[in-house]
């Protein structure tokens, strides 16, 4: 399962959660309340070889 970063408007707080790809997004700070923002990842894999 991926990992989606998120980040809260209201109180600033980051958050990493494992989530299927089908899964809705998350829209509810679990510290505030506040609207949280999807965070574009960079991606965590790297290709070896020729």
């Amino acid at each position: 399962m991926p990992i989606y970063e998120y980040e809260c408007e209201g109180c600033g707080k980051h958050f990493e959660v494992y989530q299927k790809i089908a899964d809705e997004p998350l829209t509810e700070c679990r510290v505030c309340k506040g609207r949280l923002n999807k965070l574009i990842s960079q991606c965590s894999f790297h290709l070896k070889g020729t």
